[in-house]
């Protein structure tokens, strides 16, 4: 019901009875629901979801408008009242009798001028809010409008044959950007991981567009896959197939397990036994007496990272009552001699690498960041307290570059990294491809008191920060200046990525036809 339905002014003869109004005034603006609209545009990577979007802010558009009609109305009333209380007033200073009569007459009418200017302001106000609203929301909506127009000429620019065909099979040569292009293409296939956060920093580009991504199949279990829409090639996407630019490395399970890792690195990383369905596998660590030292063991679970699943004893022969059945952990003895912050707390470096596969298929590249961050426990390290918060580090505490070790520690970690590249690419256990494929790693480090680093494990899908998210600390220059370097562009720069290697790999074998390969696992 609008707000003038609800009130009729009285007739001037009733002006004493404005009090009374004033108040059922105040009570309906307390009522009013306020002119704050919840949804804001943002982007929409399919076109169902950017209709859907559209539609919404369209009411939303409609409803705040009414709301501050309302708004608006009653503070009309609000002054309409306050002037009858003001005539009123000014009436009874005309036919005071007396002194003490022309007092309280003039004072009334004071106070009546004051509530009449303060309603008038507020009615100013009002107007001036809803009209900002609406402002607003009109702005939401174009943003709306001129999203669905960039979406409808996406999809007629790659039908046309202005993106990038799908690659063929390895053999059939590298993937190819096509001709005459004046807009690149990013697909959010839903996949999970970066695959989001890098579209939107390819997005920062003039010359990239959003090409919108639909439901490709649901499986069994009610999973549902997307494809870039009409399942066409896109420049990047978070789905292997259909990305010119793969954001996941072909065989990076040998980086991401840790039983996998030790394989090949063994001299890297403390000395490691495994625990398979709650049996030692291979070589077991001996008992030690119960009455001995303690000393921290870590039980990790081998394909899980971010400490998640790391869990702490005093002794080897505790080990096997943490692991779980059908589960595979990887056993290690803490490192003798930590080299310990500022006031005795425990850390760990996390360390960023850029690993990119070329086009041919062989040759790789390995980029190390000279910035990172230190986690670092919250308590003093003792080699007795077996809390998780002393002996676990995860959060990303500081970032490190005021570190006094770093500046020699760094190189270390660089050529710790470089070294598990080259094993890893000669012998076969990083798959080339025939497009480019990259991944940002990162690689927790553990430091001993003469400087010496141990490599405890990789994450290939780290936390990664925008500006968005903080302003103080973030990774934006970092993963800028990644996708510069696997996709330059003259507005880039490669940040603080120092060039570490460049290898060469195994020969992949020609593959009869085209495959679709997931993630590249």
């Amino acid at each position: 019901m609008a707000a003038s339905s609800v009130f009729s002014p009285p007739p001037r003869s009733h002006a004493g009875a404005n009090a009374d109004y004033q108040q059922r005034i105040r009570t309906l603006l307390a009522q009013l629901p306020p002119m704050e609209g919840s949804v804001k545009y943002q982007l929409s990577w399919g076109i169902e979801e950017s209709l859907e979007q559209h539609q919404c802010l369209v009411r939303q558009h409609e409803l705040q408008s009414y709301v501050g009609s309302n708004h608006i109305q009653v503070r009309k009333l609000q002054a309409r009242f306050a002037k009858l209380e003001a005539d009123a007033a000014l009436s009874k200073t005309k036919h005071a009798s007396g002194p003490a009569a022309m007092r309280a007459a003039v004072a009334e009418a004071r106070q009546a001028a004051q509530n009449l200017r303060t309603a008038q302001k507020m009615l100013a106000i009002e107007e001036q809010r809803a009209a900002e609203k609406a402002k607003a929301m009109q702005r939401e909506l174009e943003k709306s409008n001129e999203e669905m127009v960039r979406l409808r000429e996406a999809i007629d620019d790659v039908a046309a044959g202005y993106g990038p065909p799908i690659a063929g099979p390895f053999g059939s040569g590298p993937a190819q950007k096509g001709e005459n292009r004046k807009f690149f293409y990013c697909s959010d296939c839903h996949v999970g991981g970066h695959g989001q956060r890098f579209c939107k920093y390819f997005l920062r580009r003039p010359n990239w567009r959003i090409y919108p991504s639909e439901k490709w199949f649901e499986d069994q279990n009610g999973q549902v896959s997307h494809s870039p829409l009409g399942k066409r090639g896109v420049d990047f996407a978070d789905e292997t197939y259909f990305s010119r630019i793969c954001m996941h490395i072909k065989g990076r399970i040998w980086l991401e397990d840790k039983k996998k890792l030790y394989e090949f690195v063994p001299d890297l990383m403390p000395y490691t036994y495994v625990i398979q369905n709650q049996q030692w596998v291979g070589e077991r660590p001996e008992d030690v007496p119960d009455d001995s030292e303690p000393w921290p063991w870590f039980v990790k679970e081998t394909d899980r990272n971010w400490g998640t699943s790391v869990v702490c004893c005093a002794r080897p022969q505790d080990c096997l009552a943490l692991a779980k059945s059908q589960g595979t952990y990887v056993v290690q003895k803490h490192i003798p001699r930590p080299l310990l912050y500022d006031n005795g707390e425990k850390c760990h470096i996390k360390f960023y690498n850029l690993l990119i596969g070329m086009d041919d298929g062989v040759t790789w590249k390995l980029y190390t960041y000279k910035d990172g961050y230190l986690s670092i426990s919250p308590c003093a390290w003792s080699p007795t307290d077996l809390s998780k918060e002393c002996q676990v580090t995860i959060i990303r505490t500081k970032r490190i570059n005021d570190w006094a070790y770093w500046p020699r520690v760094y190189p270390k970690c660089k050529a710790g990294v470089a070294e598990v590249i080259k094993r890893a690419a000669s012998q076969g256990k990083l798959e080339g491809r025939n497009k480019i494929q990259f991944e940002i790693i990162s690689a927790d480090y553990i430091v001993t008191a003469d400087e010496n680093v141990y490599l405890l494990e990789f994450n290939t899908g780290p936390v990664l920060k925008d500006a968005d998210d903080s302003n103080d600390v973030h990774d934006d220059g970092m993963v800028s200046g990644a996708l510069h370097i696997v996709e330059p562009w003259e507005g880039g720069n490669e940040d603080k990525w120092d060039f570490a290697l460049e290898c060469k790999g195994m020969q992949p074998k020609a593959e009869d036809g085209a495959s679709f390969d997931g993630d590249g696992l």
